[in-house]
């Protein structure tokens, strides 16, 4: 069996790839300091907040940052998680291998 070599990437164009990756990472990594904030701030409000009754937007407020945050955080965490793995791949690529 013959087996293909594949053509060499050119290291430019993975550069430009890494730097757009690091841009996302970067987003991803605001993105969870910001749904971390909410959901403190979301936590302080219900205990303010008690058993009085809510309108229904402190009760969507509520819902969005305290019920749905650990399914958000997971979405974001496995987001940066592949980014961190595609970016290493990338430095591998970019980096020549020592013969």
């Amino acid at each position: 069996m013959i087996v293909e070599q594949p053509e060499p990437l050119d290291r430019e164009i993975l550069r430009d790839i890494a730097a757009d990756m690091r841009s996302e990472l970067d987003r991803v990594e605001e993105q969870l300091a910001e749904l971390t904030r909410e959901h403190k701030r979301a936590l302080a409000l219900r205990q303010i907040f008690g058993v009085d009754p809510l309108t229904r937007d402190r009760f969507n407020h509520l819902h969005a940052n305290i019920d749905q945050y650990p399914g958000k955080m997971a979405e974001l965490r496995e987001e940066e998680r592949l980014l961190n793995r595609w970016l290493d791949r990338c430095r591998d690529l970019i980096q020549p291998k020592a013969a």
